[in-house]
C-alpha cells in the first residue's frame, strides 16, 4: 500500500487546485482523503496547453524564432528570402536539443548550441537555394541569424522567468515520489524558486516511510492506480527521489504511466558523482535525468498506424496472388479442413483477438493449440505446413489483422490467453509488453526469440523495443524480418 502525504511547508491542493482545510491534520494522523477523477474538459485551458506541450516543446519559443528567421532573411536581400525562411526554420527546428521544457532556465547555457546551429544552418541553405552568393555574403547572412536568434532567446528566458514569478497558476503541478531527505528538500526548493517551473503538490512513498513527526494527508493508491492520482492532481510532472519502493516496483509504476501526459525526471543514483550532458537538467545542484517516453508523445508516434495501414495495403498488391496460390495449395493438401487457422491472442492493453493464419496442421482437437506451447517437431504438420513455417508464409493472413487494427506491423509478438496469464505470474514486466499494440514482427522476434525460446529474454526485448522506440528501429526490424523470411530462418 503506498500514502500521499502533504508536508506543512509544501502548497497542499485538493483535486482541482482549491485550498486545504482551514484546520491542519493531526501530525500523527493518517487521513484518507477521498478523490474524484479530473473529468475530461474540466480545466479546459491547463488541458490544452499540456497536449501542445506534449507535441511540441516551447511552442511560443519556437513562433518567435520562426519570426526572427523570416525577418532576417527579408532584410538580407537573399533572390529566394521565402525558401530560405522555411528551410532555415525547418531545420533549426528538429536540430537535437534547441527546443525542450528546462527546469533550470539559463540562455547562457544554451547560447552555444544555439549560437552553432543557427550559424551552420543558415550557411548551408542560404549556399544550396540562391544562386551564386559570395563567401562574404553568406558569412553575414550566417552571423546575423545567429546574433538574432541567440539574442530572442535572451528575451525569452527574462520573459520566460517573469511570467514563471508572477503566474504561479501557469507552473507545472508536480508529484515527488520519495519521501527522503532530498525528496523534501526539492518540494522546499520548488516553493522557494518558481523560475524552475515546477509547482510542488505532495510527496508520494509508503506509510512505513514516513516520518511521524510530518503532518499528512494520505490517499492509498495501489501501483496500477498510480496513473489515476496523476489525473485526480492534474499532475504535469513527477520527480522521483530515492523511497522506501524497491526497483521492481518502481519500474511497474512507472510502466502503468505510459499514457500520461505527466513528464517524468529521475534522480540517478550516486547524483552526487554524475556527469551533466544535454539531457541532463538540474534543480540546484541535484541533477535530473528526463525519462524518455517518446513511444506515445511524439508526432512519430501518432503516424505508426497510418504508416501500418499504408504499408500493409500497398504490400497486399504483390502479396495477394501468392496468398491466393497458398490457400489452394492449404485446401488441396486437406480439403476437409479450413484454409485458415484462428486463434485467440492477447493485444493491446490486455484485450483478445482473433489472430489469422494459414492452417500448417489439424489439431487434435479444437482447442489444442490454446493450451499447448510448442508445435515445433510435430509429425502432424503437413510438407506443406513446414514450408510454409521456414518462410513464415503462414503469417501472410495476418496483414488483414495489421489493417484491420487488431495488430501493427512491429511491436510485441502476441500470445494466448493461457500463457499470457501464466507468464504475466512468472516473469516480471510482462504484462507491460500489452503497453503497444502487437506485432506481425518484432524486436524479440528477430532476434531470434521465438517459439519455444526464453520468456525472461523475450520481456527484456520487447521492453526495450518500447521503451526506445523510434521510426527507425521500426524500419530496421521490418528489413530485418524480409532477411529473415527470404533466408528461412522462420519456426
Amino acid at each position: 500500500m503506498k500514502k500521499l502525504l502533504t508536508r506543512p511547508d509544501l502548497p497542499t491542493t485538493g483535486d482541482h487546485g482549491a485550498e486545504p482545510a482551514d484546520s491542519p491534520a493531526d501530525a500523527n494522523t493518517v487521513a484518507h482523503t477521498p478523490t474524484s477523477p479530473t473529468v475530461p474538459g474540466q480545466g479546459s485551458h491547463r488541458s490544452m496547453w499540456m497536449r501542445l506541450h506534449s507535441y511540441v516543446a516551447e511552442p511560443w519559443q519556437r513562433l518567435a524564432d520562426l519570426t526572427v528567421i523570416a525577418l532576417v532573411c527579408a532584410v538580407s536581400g537573399l533572390p529566394y528570402p521565402i525558401l530560405t525562411a522555411l528551410a532555415v526554420g525547418i531545420a533549426f527546428s528538429v536540430f537535437p536539443h534547441i527546443y525542450r521544457f528546462r527546469l533550470g532556465i539559463s540562455s547562457l547555457d544554451e547560447l552555444p548550441r544555439r549560437l552553432v546551429a543557427a550559424a551552420a544552418i543558415a550557411t548551408i541553405a542560404v549556399s544550396l537555394i540562391n544562386p551564386g552568393p559570395e563567401s562574404g555574403d553568406i558569412l553575414t547572412f550566417a552571423a546575423l541569424m545567429a546574433v538574432s536568434l541567440g539574442a530572442v532567446r535572451i528575451v525569452g528566458t527574462v520573459v520566460q522567468r517573469w511570467i514563471r514569478r508572477r503566474r504561479p497558476e501557469l507552473l507545472k503541478r508536480t508529484l515527488i515520489l520519495g519521501s527522503c531527505d532530498l525528496g523534501r528538500d526539492l518540494g522546499t526548493t520548488l516553493r522557494e524558486n518558481p523560475e524552475y517551473g515546477l509547482r510542488p503538490l505532495a510527496i508520494v512513498d509508503r506509510a512505513s516511510a514516513l516520518s511521524p513527526d510530518v503532518p499528512s494527508i494520505a490517499v492509498d493508491v495501489l501501483d496500477s492506480d498510480f496513473p489515476k492520482l496523476l489525473q485526480q492532481h492534474q499532475a504535469e510532472t513527477v520527480i522521483i527521489a530515492f523511497s522506501d519502493y524497491n526497483e521492481e516496483q518502481l519500474v511497474s509504476t512507472l510502466r502503468a504511466c505510459v499514457r500520461e501526459e505527466s513528464d517524468l525526471y529521475i534522480i540517478p543514483r550516486l547524483h552526487q558523482v554524475h556527469d551533466r550532458d544535454e539531457l541532463t537538467e538540474s534543480i540546484g545542484a541535484v541533477p535530473l535525468r528526463r525519462i524518455n517516453r517518446s513511444a506515445h508523445r511524439s508526432l512519430a508516434w501518432q503516424l505508426k498506424r497510418p504508416f501500418d495501414i499504408v504499408v500493409s495495403l500497398l504490400a497486399m498488391i504483390p502479396l495477394a496472388p501468392v496468398m491466393a496460390v497458398l490457400a489452394l495449395l492449404v485446401k488441396l493438401d486437406n480439403p476437409s479442413a479450413p484454409v485458415l487457422f484462428r486463434q485467440t491472442r492477447i493485444g493491446l492493453d490486455g484485450k483478445p483477438f482473433e489472430l489469422l493464419k494459414f492452417r500448417s496442421m489439424s489439431p487434435a482437437t479444437p482447442n489444442e493449440g490454446d493450451t499447448r506451447w510448442s508445435i515445433a517437431g510435430d509429425q502432424r504438420i503437413s510438407r506443406l505446413g513446414r514450408i510454409m513455417r521456414r518462410f513464415s508464409l503462414d503469417e501472410f493472413p495476418q496483414i488483414l489483422n495489421v489493417i484491420r487494427g487488431d495488430m501493427a506491423l512491429v511491436g510485441p509478438r502476441p500470445e494466448r490467453p493461457k500463457f499470457v496469464e501464466l507468464f504475466g505470474e512468472e516473469y516480471a514486466g510482462y504484462h507491460a509488453r500489452h503497453r503497444v499494440p502487437v506485432g506481425l514482427t518484432g524486436w524479440a522476434a528477430i532476434n531470434g526469440l521465438r517459439g519455444d525460446t526464453s520468456i525472461a529474454d523475450r520481456v527484456l526485448y520487447d521492453n526495450d523495443y518500447i521503451e526506445n522506440w523510434s521510426p527507425w528501429l521500426d524500419l530496421k526490424i521490418l528489413v530485418l524480418t524480409f532477411r529473415a523470411v527470404v533466408g528461412g530462418t522462420g519456426a
